[in-house]
Parts: structure tokens; sequence; C-alpha cells
């Protein structure tokens, strides 16, 4: 009686065919943000079963943890896992709890976790549009201060209006002097630059 239960337990494990689908080998993945995990399966498997991450490869730091019951009609399900080391040989296994088969049903191809990979390139990106934001800035300011006050002409004299160029092309030099040391980057030189300018 014995041996004829434990044939019939055997032919029921050989019967049944799930498959994990996805994710699949080497596939790079964040549990963090969610994960779908596929499958496939036939009509002799049972209908529920539980999910669970596991790294059970040598050489690595084991990990195992129980996501809970699955409807494994449905052929799919998204999970979302917080705080999973990242490391390779990550697996999902599909696993039973019933009395008659206890035991992994499937296993998913290895694969690897990079929580937090994209959490780096949105920083960096809102340091540069930081840095965007201030170059306009300054390049406004510069801009309104060099920008030279309009030639008068004195009615009546050539003198006046020769003044009024000279006065006109110094302001430019000046300017000109404030924003190569506003550019260069010397407060102290912009400072005495804009005191010459004022005067």
């Amino acid at each position: 009686m014995r041996s004829a239960f434990i044939s019939a337990a055997a032919l029921f494990a050989c019967v049944q065919a799930i498959r994990i689908t996805s994710p699949t080998k080497d596939d790079t993945i964040d549990p963090s943000k969610g994960v779908t995990v596929k499958w496939s399966t036939v009509s002799t498997d049972p209908k529920t079963a539980h999910l669970v991450l596991v790294n059970q490869a040598g050489g690595h730091t084991p990990y195992s943890k129980d996501l809970g019951e699955v409807d494994l009609t449905k052929g799919s399900v998204t999970v979302t896992v917080a705080n999973v080391p990242n490391d390779s040989a990550y697996q999902f296994n599909i696993e039973s709890v019933t009395e008659l088969n206890t035991g992994i049903l499937a296993q998913s191809a290895q694969f690897d976790v990079e929580a937090g990979a994209s959490s780096s390139s949105a920083t960096t990106s809102s340091s540069s549009s930081s840095s965007a934001v201030v170059a306009s800035s300054t390049a406004s300011t510069l801009q309104s201060v060099v920008t030279p006050p309009p030639t008068v002409t004195a009615g009546g004299g050539g003198n006046s209006t020769q003044t009024a160029k000279t006065s006109s092309t110094s302001t430019a030099s000046t300017a000109g002097a404030v924003a190569a040391q506003v550019q260069s980057g010397s407060l102290l030189a912009f400072a005495v630059g804009l005191a010459a300018f004022m005067a």
C-alpha cells in the first residue's frame, strides 16, 4: 500500500507541466518597481500555488521570500518586493503547499537584481537642469549690465558728437571687461569693474 502511494505521488509530479517563462535568463530587474512573472500550465496542474523569490546559488547571499498564493489559471502576476539585495542568480519558484504535493513545481531561469539603478540617473538629470538654469540667469544679468546707453548727438557742434562716441566706446570697453571678469567667475573683479563702470 505504501509503495502504491509513493508511485502515485511520483506519477502526479511527472504529469505536471508548469513552466515559468518570464523572467528569462540573465534578465535584469528591479523588484521594488514591480516585476511580472509569467508561466504556462496544463489541465492537470493545481489551480493555486505559492510564488517564492529565492537565491540559492553557491557563492551568493542566501535569500528566500514567500510572496503568497497566486492563481495559476491566470498565467501571470505582477509583484513588488522591496529591499532585495543587488545580486545575480535569483529565481522565482512556484511551490505547492498541499499535503499531497509539497515542493517546487516550477523554477524560473536565473536573473539579476539591481534595485534602484534608475535613481542615480534621475539625480544626474536634475543636477544638469539646475546648472542650465543658473547659467541662463547669469547670462540674462550680464546682458542687462553690459548694454551701453544710446548715443546722444548734440546739435550745432561736432565736439559733442565725438565726445558721445568716445563715451560709448569707453562704456563698451568697460562692459566687455566686466563681462570677461564675470565669465571667469571672479566676484571681486566683477565688483571692481562695476564700480569703474558706475564712475
